[in-house]
């Protein structure tokens, strides 16, 4: 029995298949680690448990310790084996002007919208809030002017504030009347 262990193991040793599989093996708790770090943003302590634990979990843990093997050896091997930038991507910019239509209008409802909206229902809170609770009215009344706002914003405002840091001064009058009148609650 002991014999034919170390027949298996002394095979795979000998061939380059062998060896490729037990790079692998020993390399696979670095790259899951890799892995967890650069799709979560996780501590290495915290992607090291995280990865022990899931590989301890019959079949679908294991199978996902492989694949994310695979996936932190394609991050090593895509940032030129620097682990620094495999596990800490640098941040890709975009351009409002380089966005199509329908990125723009996206931008305008995920980032623009939600932005207005949270930064507005912040201040409220600071001004009108009690035990961390915000009146109903004021969070309709930041919905209101971020939905509004962010649809009209056009384009070249967007640019300009990219630009300056700052939105043109004719856009509160372009605007403001328009989102007053809607926003009437």
């Amino acid at each position: 029995m002991v014999e034919t262990i170390l027949g298996v193991i002394t095979g795979l040793l000998g061939s380059t298949l062998g060896l490729l599989i037990s790079t692998f093996m020993l390399f696979s708790l670095p790259l899951n680690v890799i892995a967890l770090m650069h799709l979560w943003g996780w501590s290495w302590f915290g992607a090291l448990v995280a990865a022990i634990l899931f590989a301890c979990i019959p079949v679908i843990g294991q199978l996902g310790f492989l694949i994310l093997a695979v996936m932190g050896a394609y991050y090593v091997w895509d940032a030129n084996f620097d682990w620094q930038q495999a596990v800490y991507p640098p941040t890709k910019t975009f351009s409002i002007s380089t966005l199509s239509e329908t990125e723009l209008e996206r931008f305008k409802n995920e980032v623009v919208r939600s932005g207005f909206e949270k930064a507005c229902k912040a201040e409220a809170l600071k001004a009108t809030g009690f035990d961390g609770k915000l009146p109903a009215r004021a969070a309709s009344q930041c919905e209101c002017f971020a939905t509004n706002f962010a649809a009209k914003l056009t384009r070249a405002d967007m640019i300009a504030f990219e630009k300056d840091g700052r939105y043109p001064d004719d856009l509160q009058q372009r605007v403001g009347a328009e989102v007053r009148r809607t926003c009437q609650n």
